[in-house]
């Protein structure tokens, strides 16, 4: 199989994971692009273009994935593998490919299926298309020493809980959300979440139950809480998997419009932002990815 490898240098872990992959490249006759000294997307379409690889491996963060994939549109039948070097590398959890496993990735993205996956298509104009989530309200400040076990067992709770520890008066957001263009709610909220993968915030389990090619955009919010029940749910995370239930809430739809007072800071796949109103729709099926033995395909 031809394949090219796609590296940006400016990403986490560069410095350290770069010569390694590149000898990896050399070894399996991969051509070697630096992402980060080319002049722009269209330079980067034209390189592909003109070498025709059947696959093409990523190296790289949230970031780089993302706008690879979003830039890198056809053929059709293109795929492209991951090679995480960032630092939240959250689409690459969700696809189940090895971290801080250099070669094991490398030999995953060569050899493995590559599998349908739907992107999520935004109203705005940068980023247009998103791979793995948006995060917004709070959830802009997560506290890094919050444990992985935590991440994954208390998953949005902790995410947004973490941030919550952090903010002595945090801000609350009126949302209106619009799902299939028929159910509308209102809430308060501090937070939420539209989810094409599992992860965001670099591990916490946001959408535990999204998959990839599940033709579903995943909804996550936590509705404003008092500061008594602040206090009681605990910035400890002395919690349950009950108190998750019943403070989160969520929802799944193929169409999703927020407008919100006021506006609303976020990461769309890693790049800040900010929204008044913003529209997502899911595209089923828009790019071929590889990914590991237990990676959330349907």
């Amino acid at each position: 199989m031809k394949t090219c490898t796609l590296f940006n240098g400016r990403s986490g872990g560069a410095d350290t994971i770069g010569p390694q992959v590149e000898k990896l490249a050399e070894r399996d006759g991969s051509c070697w692009i630096r992402l980060d000294q080319l002049q722009g997307d269209q330079q980067l379409v034209d390189i592909i273009g003109e070498r025709q690889p059947q696959r093409v491996i990523l190296v790289g963060g949230d970031g780089t994935v993302s706008r690879s994939l979003a830039t890198l549109s056809t053929p059709n039948d293109l795929e492209f593998g991951i090679v995480p070097t960032g630092t939240g590398n959250d689409l690459a959890r969700s696809l189940d490919i090895p971290l801080n496993q250099v070669e094991a990735a490398w030999d995953l993205a060569i050899q493995g299926e590559a599998k349908l996956m739907d992107l999520i298509e935004t109203s705005i104009d940068e980023p247009h298309l998103l791979m793995n989530a948006v995060t917004a309200g709070i959830g802009g400040v997560v506290a890094e020493e919050v444990q992985s076990e935590t991440k994954h067992t208390y998953g949005a709770l902790a995410y947004w809980m973490a941030a919550l520890s952090v903010l002595s008066d945090p801000p609350k957001f009126q949302i209106r959300m619009k799902l299939d263009q028929q159910q509308v709610i209102e809430e308060e909220v501090f937070a939420f979440c539209v989810a094409n993968g599992r992860c965001a915030g670099g591990g916490f389990v946001i959408a535990p139950t999204a998959q990839l090619n599940d033709g579903k955009i995943h909804v996550t919010i936590l509705p404003v809480l008092s500061t008594v029940e602040l206090f009681a749910s605990g910035l400890n995370f002395v919690l349950t998997n009950e108190d998750a239930q019943r403070r989160i809430v969520t929802y799944n739809a193929e169409e999703v419009e927020f407008v919100a007072t006021p506006e609303v800071p976020c990461s769309l796949d890693g790049e800040k932002g900010s929204f008044a109103s913003i529209k997502f729709r899911i595209l089923p099926g828009s790019r071929r990815l590889v990914g590991g033995p237990n990676a959330a395909f349907a």
